[in-house]
C-alpha cells in the first residue's frame, strides 16, 4: 500500500478509535467533578457492548441495540452512585467492583450465547456527504465517517457548553470543588453526584455500544474487545484537566495510538518485534502522559471523598 494511502487509513480510523474512548471520557468527565472517580469503565463498557450486540441481533434495530446499551450503562452508574454517594463506601475499591461484576456478566452472557452472538453484525455505514465526502484525502478522514463518530465529537462539545455556561454545570463544579460551602448555597451535593455519576455509566453504556455497533461489529470477551479503552478513558481526563474540550484532544491522540497499532500487520514485514510495539503504542500513550501531567492538574478537591450532611 503506498505511503499516502496509509497515512489516509490510519487517519480515518483514528476518528473512529477515538469515539469510545471521547465517549467514556466525557461521562468520566462530569462524575469527577462532581467528586467521584469511576474505576469501572472498562467493565461498564464490556457489559455495554454485548448487550448492545444481543439486542440488535435479537431485533434489528441498531437504535434498539444502542438504548439497551444505555439501560445497561445506567443501571451500572446507579448501582456505582447508590453504593459511593449515597452509603459513602470507598469510590476506588467500588469501581474496581464494578468493573468485575460487570466484565463478568458480559463474559457469561456471551458464553452461555455464543453461537447466537458470533456471527457479529455489520458496523453502522459511513455517512455520505455530497461534494465533502468526495473530497481527496479529507473527504475519507472527516466526511466519511459513521454517525456515531459524528455524534461523540457533538456530545463533547455540548456538555462542555453546559458545564462552563449553565447553572448546572457551574453547580457540579461547586460540589466538586467545595461541597460544604455548596451545600451551605442551597446545592443538593448528593443530588448532583448521583445525576454525574448516572451520565458518567450512561456515556460509559454509549462508548461500549459503539465499539461494536459502530466499529467492530463482534463481541469476544470484554478484556479483549474494550482492550484497556476504559483505562485510557481516565487517563485522558487527566490529560485534559477535567475539560471537555481538552477531552477532545486527548482522545485523538489515543484514538491515533490505538489505529497506528491496528495497522500493525502493515509492518509485518519488519519482523514480529516490530508489530508488537506498535500494538503496544498506546499504552505507551498513557505512561507518557502521566509522567508529564501528573504534576501540571489539579483534580476536584472533593474527588474520592463522600459527603454527609451534618
Amino acid at each position: 500500500m503506498p505511503v499516502g494511502d496509509t497515512v489516509v487509513q490510519v487517519l480515518y480510523a483514528s476518528l473512529t478509535l477515538t469515539m469510545p474512548i471521547l465517549f467514556a471520557s466525557i461521562g468520566e468527565v462530569y462524575a469527577e467533578r462532581s467528586g467521584v472517580l469511576n474505576m469501572g469503565i472498562e467493565g461498564v463498557m464490556g457489559l455495554s457492548a454485548l448487550v448492545s450486540l444481543w439486542v440488535t441481533i435479537t431485533t434489528g434495530s441498531y437504535l434498539y441495540g444502542l438504548g439497551a446499551a444505555i439501560i445497561a450503562g445506567a443501571a451500572m452508574g446507579a448501582l456505582h452512585s447508590f453504593i459511593t454517594v449515597k452509603v459513602g463506601v470507598n469510590q476506588l475499591i467500588v469501581g474496581l467492583l464494578i468493573y468485575t461484576l460487570a466484565g463478568s456478566i458480559a463474559d457469561f452472557i456471551f458464553r452461555t450465547n455464543v453461537y447466537t452472538l458470533a456471527g457479529g453484525i455489520p458496523a453502522i455505514s459511513p455517512v455520505y456527504i455530497p461534494v465533502l465526502s468526495d473530497l481527496p484525502a479529507v473527504g475519507k478522514i472527516l466526511f466519511s465517517q459513521n454517525i456515531m463518530v459524528y455524534a461523540s465529537f457533538a456530545v463533547a462539545i455540548i456538555l462542555g457548553l453546559i458545564l462552563y455556561r449553565t447553572t448546572w454545570g457551574l453547580e457540579i463544579r461547586a460540589v466538586g470543588e467545595n461541597p460544604e460551602a455548596s451545600d451551605a448555597a442551597g446545592i443538593n451535593v448528593n443530588r448532583v453526584r448521583h445525576l454525574c455519576v448516572l451520565l458518567g455509566g450512561i456515556l460509559a453504556g454509549v462508548a461500549g455500544a459503539s465499539l461494536v455497533l459502530g466499529y467492530l461489529g463482534v463481541y469476544t470477551t470484554g478484556d479483549t474487545l474494550v482492550a484497556g479503552r476504559g483505562w485510557i478513558a481516565i487517563v485522558v481526563v487527566i490529560f485534559a484537566g477535567w475539560s471537555p474540550y481538552k477531552a477532545i484532544a486527548g482522545s485523538w491522540l489515543f484514538g491515533l495510538g490505538y489505529s497506528i497499532a491496528s495497522t500493525s500487520g502493515i509492518f509485518s514485514s519488519l519482523g514480529p518485534a516490530t508489530a508488537y510495539f506498535f500494538l503496544a503504542i498506546p499504552y505507551i500513550l498513557a505512561i507518557v502522559f502521566i509522567l508529564i501531567f501528573h504534576k501540571g492538574t489539579k483534580p476536584p478537591s472533593s474527588i474520592t471523598v463522600p459527603y454527609k450532611r451534618k
